[in-house]
């Protein structure tokens, strides 16, 4: 069967649920920006808010110059992703969902459903129909056989309340005549001024070179995903990924108590946030096949890196240089830091083959006794109770042990 995949998103998904919580917000310029920030940038803005100039990124004081019946309000977290998990659960009648990139964006494989439900198209436009009439939402959909055409379709293309069908074998075609920066691999900022420097600057440019080309352009890693990108591929050609783009099974947290840049400062707490999740991990017995470190600037920004940890990981060690090396990856600015994220996917771990003989440990073995001794002191004594000496150096703070 011809895979068929729709992707619904929600233009401003933020602006339009702080208007559902207060109407009077209906046409007025509104704008996001953190309260508990010194200098609060902007976040996210309405579309009349981005006729008059304010931007996301643009100091809140400066936006408040560009407009000055601007309402600036507070992002708000668990109300966007508290409407999120409502709308997947009204969509779950429809078809199989897979994980949303974040709030605001949906995707349904609705393959093999026209043998029982009819065309694709017109069951994509009831699921339109019913986000709006239960949400008084604007969606925007689009329907293709990959998810990253759907994406690009529903997300950069497709106005508000309409369907966007891209034909099955029309990917390239399609893609073509976009700008190079709709494919996930030439965002990042150093492939885009890469590719800015070499003139190639819509799709169709990067179609017109071979995996070589390429890599000697970005890189041997990047090369790949973006040749399949640009042809409209998935990573997975027709299937939605859920193990790795669903919601991570362990995610250790922490908002600082003052905003810093210092590499130095913000490694030691991704490293301590990697070992509170590798206690955890341990002791269920499982391993990390994914991780990632996000953060969250002064200014509202996010950044994110994420990494697939090939035959799963649990080591304290290998966890947290893992954790480090992707937070180099994630922070890719000199703003301050605000809150730090590390989560992990989590799998079965493959069983080992015991000696026959008392032969003597490997290094891995010896290593993994050592740190389930680590684990038993810190169930009793809690996880601030054996640490490096270097974290107390650099003034990280220890919480108390988490409730088993």
């Amino acid at each position: 069967m011809e895979p068929i995949i729709l992707h619904l998103a929600i233009d401003s998904f933020a602006i339009q649920a702080e208007r559902l919580r207060c109407p009077k917000l209906v046409g007025r310029p509104v704008a996001l920006a953190p309260h508990d920030s010194p200098r609060p940038r902007v976040v996210a803005a309405s579309r009349e808010a981005l006729a008059r100039g304010v931007a996301p990124g643009v100091p809140l004081v400066v936006a408040r110059r560009m407009c000055r019946d601007l309402i600036a309000l507070p992002p708000d977290a668990d109300l966007y992703a508290g409407l999120s998990d409502s709308i997947r659960c009204r969509l779950l009648p429809f078809a199989p969902l897979g994980g949303a990139p974040r709030p605001g964006r949906f995707v349904l494989d609705l393959t093999g459903l026209s043998r029982t439900h009819g065309d694709a198209c017109d069951r994509a436009s009831r699921v339109g129909r019913e986000v709006e009439r239960g949400f008084g939402l604007h969606p925007t959909l689009g329907v293709a056989a990959t998810r990253l055409v759907s994406g690009i379709a529903a997300h950069v293309l497709a106005p508000d309340g309409e369907l966007l069908d891209v034909p099955g074998g029309s990917e390239a075609a399609f893609l073509g005549p976009l700008r190079a920066r709709v494919l996930p691999t030439a965002r990042g900022r150093a492939h885009a001024e890469r590719l800015d420097l070499l003139a190639v600057r819509q799709v169709r440019d990067v179609q017109a070179l071979s995996i070589p080309q390429l890599a000697a352009a970005v890189g041997r890693d990047a090369a790949l995903s973006l040749w399949r990108e640009a042809r409209g591929m998935d990573v997975a050609p027709g299937a939605l990924d859920r193990a790795t783009d669903g919601t991570p099974s362990a995610v250790a947290e922490e908002t600082l108590a003052a905003e810093t840049n210092d590499r130095r400062v913000l490694g030691a707490r991704v490293a301590r946030l990697a070992m509170e999740l590798g206690v955890g991990i341990r002791r269920r017995g499982t391993a990390a096949c994914r991780l990632e470190v996000g953060a969250i600037y002064a200014d509202g920004r996010h950044g994110r890196a994420r990494r697939v940890l090939r035959g799963g990981v649990s080591g304290e060690r290998e966890l947290e240089a893992a954790a480090v090396a992707l937070m180099d990856r994630a922070l890719t600015r000199r703003v301050r830091v605000r809150r730090l994220r590390v989560a992990a996917w989590e799998a079965a771990t493959r069983a080992e083959q015991l000696a026959l003989f008392g032969a003597p440990a490997p290094p891995a073995r010896r290593a993994a006794a050592f740190e389930a001794a680590l684990d038993r002191v810190r169930a009793r004594l809690g996880t601030g109770a054996v640490v490096p000496a270097s974290w107390m150096a650099l003034g990280v703070a220890l919480r108390p042990s988490p409730r088993p």
